[in-house]
């Protein structure tokens, strides 16, 4: 468990400083001086449509990597291990065909966007670049991960992509670009982080391509074909969960209400930092852990991602409701984005639902139950689709985000109650209830006694009383033993300095 927190606190101290200068992206994006709501919709939707292009091009081939790492690992020489190998054939037949899709579904695009969202038709195939560097980065990501590579991965994903896109806004602000170049370099954004992980793999020895199928392959090959075509499924309906909102927002609605959707999402996306580090650290983890059969290690990885997921969500939560709407004004954020308060309210209470349950997903889709991850997965998207789809014609841009709270209310129940019929193993404790209580409280107090000021005032006051509040009962409460390890081991070494 110490490997865990010590990577997990290194990937989440990437993350953080990769949404902090994704802030300073935000804030670019968002101001009323440099962009509009319908420009910085336009990059939100290249990003959903990339990523769809990604799930349906990949045909499972990084689930495959990240179940099977161990054994060809453990039963192959470095030179003849070909799942690296194995991986991008798959993934480059996928690409082919999904970009033939593209192509031939182009009349139905232009018909469904052209009226409400034009400038994403105008810009349309640059999400083919977007979406292949996508595909070849997530795949190198997973193979990277079985060499205890999740930290660098969180590193490049979270902060070195984020710069590479503040570099290009910059160019964009002060006119040195169009914004017809702009989103030709910003469709390029997974290329450099690509090239930076295939460099530093092969300078350490750790990247070689194999084509030729090994006795790992020959002798797995039935399941992995099965592995393939399942988590194709889920990897498509898991990110169509998540892009389907903005795609029916665009078709519905238009940019603009992408653009404002989009920074409520990215303000709840600062709360899933400690989720993104912790997966990069535990998958392989999980993996090793059902290959020895040892469920003692995988029920304390499930409990103690669960405190520690839904202790960061929480504090983040607050942090940001407390000051949604000074923070908006204070920085002269276009006031349009006012409007994406109660999406923010409802989508962090989305996540504080996931986070708050635990890796239970990673835990399902690395067992030999992974089928089951499936079947829920496309019982959320059957869901969440018509949902999303309904609620936005009636309700505009609140559709999305109640769909969200409802389906993923449903979906992590579900697993939930699997996890504890089947192995007895449940994330909570009285700790659990403790946690909310103290996060309820202190928001309660900082709320009434800094709800008649605004400005910057209110925001430094509300933050001030909050994170004080929140710290100490956490601490006291030793909520996570976890951060007080880490607090001990600080302290512990500035003494002996």
């Amino acid at each position: 468990m110490s490997q865990i927190r010590k990577n997990s606190i290194k990937a989440t101290i990437w993350i953080y400083v990769g949404f902090l200068i994704g802030a300073i992206n935000t804030y670019f994006l968002t101001h009323k001086s440099w962009f509009t709501t319908e420009q910085n919709g336009l990059t939100r939707s290249l990003i959903e449509i990339g990523q769809l292009i990604y799930a349906f091009s990949c045909l499972g081939s990084t689930s495959f990597i990240m179940k099977f790492f161990p054994y060809y690992e453990d039963n192959l020489e470095p030179k003849k291990n070909d799942i690296l190998g194995l991986a991008l054939i798959i993934a480059l037949i996928g690409f082919t065909l999904t970009a033939g899709g593209l192509f031939l579904c182009e009349p139905i695009i232009i018909k469904k966007f052209s009226t409400n969202s034009y400038l994403l038709v105008q810009f349309l195939y640059w999400v083919l670049p977007l979406g292949f560097f996508t595909l070849l980065y997530n795949i190198l990501e997973a193979y990277s991960y079985g060499f205890g590579k999740g930290v660098l991965g969180s590193l490049l994903r979270e902060t070195v992509i984020r710069f590479y896109t503040f570099l290009i806004i910059l160019l964009k602000i002060f006119n040195v670009i169009s914004f017809k170049t702009f989103i030709a370099l910003f469709a390029f954004q997974y290329a450099l982080i690509v090239l930076i992980l295939a460099v530093h793999l092969k300078l350490e020895g750790k990247l070689w391509l194999n084509f030729s199928f090994s006795r790992v392959t020959k002798k797995f090959r039935k399941k992995i074909f099965a592995i393939l075509i399942l988590t194709f499924f889920v990897i498509i309906v898991n990110v169509l969960r998540q892009s389907i909102d903005g795609i029916v927002l665009a078709a519905k609605q238009n940019l603009g209400k992408v653009g404002i959707f989009g920074l409520a999402s990215y303000m709840v996306s600062v709360l899933q930092a400690p989720f993104r580090s912790i997966v990069a650290v535990t998958i392989p983890m999980l993996s090793r852990a059902w290959k020895d059969k040892n469920l003692v290690e995988i029920e304390r990885i499930y409990q103690r991602s669960s405190i520690n997921m839904l202790g960061f969500s929480l504090f983040v939560f607050f942090c940001v409701w407390l000051n949604f709407d000074n923070g908006i004004n204070f920085l002269h954020i276009n006031s349009d984005y006012l409007e994406g308060k109660w999406v923010f309210f409802y989508l962090g209470i989305v996540t504080i639902i996931e986070l708050g349950t635990g890796v239970n997903g990673q835990i399902i889709g690395t067992s030999t139950y992974w089928r089951f991850e499936l079947w829920t997965s496309l019982l959320l998207t059957l869901m969440i689709i018509p949902l999303s789809y309904y609620l936005t014609t009636r309700y505009g841009i609140m559709g999305p985000a109640i769909a969200n709270l409802f389906s993923f209310t449903i979906y992590n129940s579900i697993r939930y109650v699997f996890l504890l019929k089947k192995f007895n193993m449940q994330p909570f404790s009285m700790k659990t209830l403790e946690l909310l209580i103290i996060a309820a409280l202190s928001y309660t107090i900082a709320y009434f006694a800094t709800k008649n000021l605004d400005g910057i005032v209110a925001i430094l006051c509300s933050l001030g009383i909050f994170c004080t509040l929140y710290i100490c009962l956490f601490y006291w409460r030793n909520i996570s033993p976890d951060v007080k390890q880490v607090m001990l081991s600080v302290t512990n070494r500035f003494k002996k300095k």
